[in-house]
């Protein structure tokens, strides 16, 4: 990798490529309305529904900033999906919700990193790499779109199906909808840091070509609307009818299968004049990468390269000549 060198000599740091490219791909999750556990909410990663991590992927190119090599400023393109539903918490009151979501996601970042710690490992007798501790910090554009089927069990889904058309098999954007009788942007700035391990294989003379990284990214962002979900339940009168039934997703047979303290359909929709919760305003989402990357460093052609095709298309010049003499024997 063209950040790896801290231990090369001064013509080594020369012959290192500034540039370099690759591609990403992991696993992403999030944090937010929806959760894991038997309460209401736990603080950061202990909230994560594992089950809902989702596919991420994308492509990356990086350049190094100084001739030590500890700084480097890196761009990526980056689809990341999330997604969550309350069938899959152990919390009564967040179960007899039922809500859920899915949201895929385009990033586009720009991040400053940092060589934090460096060592060499020997791979084998003539192969060598060298360990990196990288941390960074940027800042992402991030263009979303929370989506959710029907629950065909819901109350609002049997008070308006014979009005409209509904495909419980479609999944539905869910920003046009207005499902809290809120408007919420879909393209916001994020800011990604994190950290990650980089190993880079070493050629011969210690120029390093490639490299293997692990990296754990998380995700700032000034949005409570990754998933859909925020505040308190709209009123049903202001919405279109899919919206309606995509608000209050209330089921009586998952409140029975929840027990007791689920609450009531009541519970989990719309009352006029009495706010029904439906979100934690509070918090806003945030979400998270686990990516392992593979990049190439792009070597410039410098003299030495440039002399020696010069010299083999000599070499070839004489040896076609004519006018060579040969030596008879």
């Amino acid at each position: 990798m063209a950040a790896l060198f801290m231990f090369s000599s001064n013509s080594t740091i020369k012959a290192q490529g500034d540039w370099d490219v690759g591609l990403s791909a992991g696993m992403s999750n999030y944090i937010g309305d929806i959760g894991d556990g038997t309460g209401p909410g736990r603080a950061f990663i202990w909230d994560l529904q594992e089950l809902k991590s989702r596919p991420a992927f994308g492509v990356f190119v990086r350049r190094k900033l100084d001739p030590s090599g500890l700084w480097h400023i890196r761009s990526d393109f980056s689809k990341i999906h999330i997604a969550g539903s309350d069938k899959n918490t152990q919390y009564a009151p967040r179960r007899g919700r039922n809500l859920h979501f899915r949201n895929r996601m385009v990033e586009l970042s720009l991040r400053l990193e940092r060589d934090l710690f460096q060592a060499p490992l020997t791979l084998a007798r003539q192969r060598r790499a060298m360990i990196t501790i990288r941390g960074f910090v940027g800042v992402a554009r991030l263009y979303h779109n929370p989506q959710a089927q029907l629950d065909t069990g819901n109350v609002m889904y049997a008070e308006f199906s014979n009005q409209f058309r509904f495909d419980p098999n479609r999944w539905y954007d869910l920003a046009p909808l207005q499902t809290e009788g809120v408007a919420y942007e879909t393209s916001i700035t994020t800011i990604p840091f994190g950290f990650m391990a980089v190993i880079a294989g070493q050629r011969r003379g210690g120029i390093h070509d490639f490299y293997l990284s692990l990296e754990l990214g998380v995700r700032w962002t000034n949005s409570d609307y990754l998933d859909d979900i925020s505040s308190f339940y709209a009123d049903p009168a202001q919405m279109v009818g899919i919206g309606a039934a995509l608000s209050s997703q209330a089921n009586q047979a998952v409140l029975d299968e929840a027990g007791a303290s689920a609450g009531s359909l009541s519970a989990h929709s719309f009352i006029e004049d009495a706010p029904v919760i439906r979100g934690n305003p509070t918090n806003d989402d945030w979400y998270g990468t686990f990516m392992v990357s593979f990049g190439k460093v792009i070597q410039p052609r410098g003299n030495t390269f440039r002399r020696s095709r010069s010299q083999y298309r000599n070499i070839r010049k004489v040896r076609r000549s004519p006018n060579r003499r040969r030596t008879r024997y």
